[in-house]
């Protein structure tokens, strides 16, 4: 056991912890012979504590750090339990704290006696250990899930691109936007695109459509203009009525909030890719050479292939179908359900053949954990499609899937099938397989086929077949690599086929080296992809900085070398810059700058190639229209958002599930994106204050319903940290070691040397007084200007202590 006095308290140290023991008296001529106030050993002779009222101090709960929360304490140095730091440091309020006042101060012993507390003044920090059934749970129950909120909506997607050359100005716009309100749990949205390219232009309305989703049934109900979401029948646009599992409770997608697909393919320069679905223009992007990858692409239905277009640099365009059975997840990846849809046919653009009205029915029925079986049936005017599916898993990563739909046109009496097979198979632990095969009968249709204008229009549907099939594996000394094989057939038409083969690996000292592969076989069209090979060289150059060199031939261009080095200069802006060489040709310069410049999205491009000069600009976000005003976003808004404020102070930074957004000069931002029926975590990034501002509630977590709006707000207080040069009426330094009160005599600080007095929450009109070695007081003096220093982190102010009887 160890002995030992500290600010006249005797501590007892067993087996390393420690515990205070009976409070001493003290002999007050000894500490002021010493320089110490008396008073000190009067305030600390039960255990070093934090001086009463408000505190930022670091919180760590069960071994689990909390961040840094504002607490109070009572005059006797008591932690007081409150719901706000409570709330942040995840316990639940003990039962009593709601009989009580909010100025009422329930301690720790009073609210979890089981509990212990650390206290530890000197480094600003608590070490609170709970009971753990006080602790709140990571998941909610449902009825907890936050619901109501009202907002507008405007989403935007701006792309402009445009070309130079001997006097000739090419240029191609678009323009994709959605606009929408939230209410009441109903998400309301509309969708449209415009584009513009040679003096053509051409505007697409794609949906409107109102959604909200029944809780208790945990089914989403969608009414307006549709695709139908059905596993089995392909995704008709429609006019009507739908009902389908929900699919955050499934982690799946509906159609209309976008089914989400990935696109992957290699572009011989910077080019813009289109994306079309139904003959829509679903997606517009631009890439830099070399291979891509399209994400979370905005599918109208997963049912429908994509034909994809990517136009090069110099005019050149290459289009490629993508099967739609290759664009999502297994099916049985979702709860079982049913889908119900009711409306008419809606035709798109300038299509004015006859809508007829429809009814269809689908459901899934789960055998154990690992087969699925899917039903349904669609019937319209003269026309009926039945169908089934089954999927079924086996250890070890075995899937396989088959579906069946027939139709049966009964005004012009054609009939025909579509047959779906899927197969995934690992041939061993670093090998495996997938195929994915079509067939379509001759004279099968969808819904959207019927009702051709005759006079235009051939009354019979031709047969096709679609093949992909792929082989991926690794070896630990060769890399990774990939092969992939597609064939589609069209009856009466040459069968076309592509080969692709890849290869990539990681090499010491962060080098890289990947080569693709691609041969396309009977494929006549002008268009056609051709042979190409891309050998590729990366090589990390410290920090986020790559240089990247490449090697590309193909039937249509020849060769062609390039560099490229890329960087990430900070969290708000990205460049990348490259130079290309080929045969017989002047070189070619581009530069690429992705910026985030707080309140939008911004990709600008700009290269030199052949005495042609090409550019591009893109822009995206979107506005949240809300009962404080508009905010801007620089993330277009979804379906379940929240608008944030952080006071009233613009630049805070606010770390939101899609990423980074800053408050604008009201102290507004919006998180674009939250989780719906899951848990969402906000934070304010204490980077992003000012030196004298702080954060009284930095994180939030919030679990919103699907539709909802959450208004949420962040606490910030401006905090006055004061260094006081303080000295008397006479001009002498106060002495070192007088003890600083308040209005109400409670103890705040100690004077320093030379009349020093650190005050590290000041007020405006606050009154302090000094106790003098005579057992007198004087009365602290120290005028503020009224507006603090925001870059200060702490105010030197001169003070003058006069006595109480002159103040």
């Amino acid at each position: 056991m160890k002995v030992c006095v500290r600010w006249g308290v005797l501590l007892l140290a067993v087996n390393g912890t420690v515990l205070a023991a009976e409070s001493l008296e003290f002999d007050a001529q000894v500490l002021r012979d010493r320089g110490i106030d008396p008073a000190l050993a009067v305030y600390f002779r039960e255990a070093p504590r934090f001086a009463q009222g408000e505190h930022s101090v670091a919180l760590e709960v069960n071994g689990q750090a909390r961040g840094r929360v504002r607490v109070s304490f009572n005059e006797r140095g008591e932690l007081c339990l409150q719901p706000q730091w409570l709330n942040a440091a995840g316990v639940h309020p003990p039962p009593s704290m709601a009989k009580l006042r909010p100025e009422q101060c329930t301690t720790l012993v009073e609210g979890f006696p089981e509990a212990v507390a650390h206290l530890d003044p000197g480094r600003e920090r608590i070490d609170l250990l709970v009971p753990t059934d006080r602790l709140m749970l990571p998941e909610r129950a449902p009825n907890n899930f936050a619901h109501g909120g009202m907002a507008g909506v405007f989403n935007y997607d701006a792309l402009m691109v445009g070309s130079q050359h001997e006097g000739q100005h090419d240029r191609f716009q678009s323009l994709g936007s959605e606009v929408g309100v939230n209410a009441g749990d109903w998400v309301l949205r509309s969708r449209q695109s415009y584009t513009s390219t040679s003096g053509n232009s051409r505007f697409e309305h794609l949906y409107a459509y109102g959604a909200r989703t029944l809780e208790d049934a945990e089914v989403s109900l969608q009414v307006g203009q549709l695709n139908l979401a059905s596993t089995l029948f392909a995704g008709e646009p429609f006019n009507g009525v739908q009902i389908l599992p929900e699919a955050a409770f499934a982690q799946l997608r509906t159609a209309q909030d976008g089914a989400r697909g990935q696109v992957e393919g290699v572009a011989y320069s910077p080019a813009r890719i289109e994306v079309r679905q139904n003959g829509v223009m679903i997606y517009t992007t631009m890439v830099p050479s070399g291979p891509f990858t399209l994400r979370a692409l905005p599918l109208l239905s997963n049912q429908i292939d994509l034909d994809v277009t990517v136009h090069e640099q110099d005019g050149q365009a290459r289009r490629l179908r993508v099967p739609a059975a290759s664009l999502h997840e297994a099916q049985w990846a979702g709860p079982s359900g049913f889908n119900f849809a009711l409306g008419t046919v809606r035709r798109l653009g300038s299509d004015d053949r006859q809508t007829p009205s429809f009814t269809a029915f689908s459901k899934d029925w789960d055998w154990g954990q690992a087969t699925r079986l899917t039903a349904g049936v669609l019937a319209a005017t003269d026309y009926l499609s039945t169908g089934w599916g089954l999927q079924r898993q086996w250890a070890g990563g075995y899937a396989l899937g088959v579906k069946q739909v027939l139709s049966d046109d009964r005004s012009s009496g054609a009939g025909g099938s579509q047959t779906q097979l899927t197969l995934s198979a690992p041939l061993s632990g670093q090998l495996s397989t997938s195929l994915v095969a079509v067939r379509q009968s001759r004279n099968f249709r969808t819904l959207s086929d019927t009702g051709w204008n005759q006079a235009l229009h051939r009354a019979e549907s031709p047969g096709r077949d679609h093949l992909v099939f792929s082989l991926t594996g690794s070896v630990d000394q060769w890399g990774a690599f990939g092969a992939t094989w597609s064939r589609y057939s069209t009856q009466g038409e040459p069968s076309q086929s592509r080969l692709g083969l890849s290869w990539s690996r990681t090499l010491p000292e962060r080098i890289s080296l990947s080569l693709n592969l691609e041969r396309a076989i009977g494929d006549t069209a002008s268009d056609r992809l051709g042979n190409s090979a891309y050998l590729t060289l990366g090589m990390a150059l410290g920090g986020q900085r790559r240089l990247r060199g490449y090697l590309r031939r193909d039937d249509r261009s020849g060769v062609r070398r390039g560099v490229a080095v890329s960087d990430v200069l900070s969290e708000n802006l990205a460049y990348n810059a490259n130079a290309e060489y080929r045969d017989e040709t002047a070189a070619g310069y581009g530069v690429r700058f992705t910026a985030l410049p707080r309140y939008t999205s911004l990709d600008v491009g700009v290269g030199q190639r052949s005495g042609a000069t090409d550019y591009d600009v893109g822009l995206r976000g979107g506005v949240a229209l809300h009962r404080d005003g508009a905010t801007l976003s620089p993330y277009p808004l979804r379906d379940t958002f929240g608008v944030l404020k952080a006071g009233d102070r613009s630049g805070v930074k606010l770390n939101t599930p899609q990423g980074p957004v800053w408050t604008d000069g009201s102290g507004h931002a919006v998180a674009a994106s939250l989780p719906a029926w899951s848990t969402a975590r906000l934070e304010v990034d204490p980077l992003s204050l000012s030196r004298n501002v702080e954060v009284l509630d930095g994180v939030k977590e919030v679990q919103p319903a699907r539709g909802s709006v959450q208004h949420l707000d962040f606490s910030l207080v401006t905090v006055r940290r004061l260094l006081l040069n303080a000295m008397t009426v006479d001009r002498q330094w106060l002495a070192k070691g007088l003890s600083v009160h308040d209005e109400q005599g409670r103890y705040l600080t100690t004077v320093q040397d030379a009349g020093t007095i650190f005050l590290p929450d000041a007020k405006a009109g606050q009154r302090l007084h000094v106790q003098l070695p005579d057992n007198t007081r004087c009365v602290l003096r120290f005028p503020l200007p009224e507006s603090p220093e925001d870059s200060a982190l702490i105010e030197r102010v001169d003070a003058t202590c006069a006595p109480a009887e002159l103040s």
